[in-house]
């Protein structure tokens, strides 16, 4: 099977308390790095079986299938693009880095994996029109290709009291402990970036 993956920077506009956001995976109508373009209703029949099916793509780690990080709890095309809403798993390592990640501005990028069922070529823009794709998962990476889908909104957990009360305390501590978790969030992030770079070298 043929996947491919289309990415999109993303926007953080706010920050909440349950680790939500919100925002386009993929936008209609224009042609991306790899010279493609999504039309409109390319989704169409993939979102509606996802639907009879009861489920939803997995929300992925760098596209890693053995590392989701949370759900997306709502997917719709609208007259822009695919509007997806998510929820970060904020229990688990991953989805607490990723939501760190994000509030950083570290991660750029959501990216849908997917296979090609129809599609045309459109000669005067030089580019492959994808009218029908199947819909397997939508990742938060680090390399967009495209800067007109965006995540509108995050939310954080629901901790803010919590942090307060630390911060009271022993404000050293934690500006300490947020310096370390940074740090080796960070370093994750490059050594995800490198791995994800060599795979790309490997597929050309």
């Amino acid at each position: 099977m043929n996947i491919q993956h289309i990415s999109r920077p993303l926007s953080i506009k706010s920050l909440g308390d349950d680790g939500a956001f919100a925002g386009y995976a993929s936008v209609f109508d224009l042609v991306d790095s790899q010279n493609e373009v999504v039309a409109p209703g390319a989704f169409a029949r993939s979102l509606a079986k996802w639907r009879v099916q009861g489920g939803s793509p997995a929300m992925l780690w760098m596209h890693d299938p053995t590392v989701p990080i949370g759900l997306w709890v709502s997917l719709a095309e609208d007259q822009s693009g695919l509007v997806v809403e998510g929820r970060l798993a904020l229990g688990t390592q991953k989805g607490r880095e990723a939501y760190e990640l994000l509030k950083m501005g570290a991660l750029t990028g959501l990216s849908i994996g997917y296979r090609v069922i129809r599609s045309q070529i459109d000669s005067k823009r030089k580019a492959r029109v994808l009218t029908d794709v199947e819909l397997f998962e939508i990742s938060l990476v680090t390399f967009p290709a495209n800067d007109a889908a965006r995540v509108s909104s995050v939310k954080s957990p629901r901790a803010g009291e919590k942090r307060k009360l630390i911060k009271k305390a022993r404000p050293s501590m934690k500006t300490e402990a947020d310096a370390d978790m940074t740090r080796a969030v960070v370093a994750r992030l490059h050594q995800a970036a490198s791995v994800l770079k060599q795979n790309v070298r490997e597929r050309i």
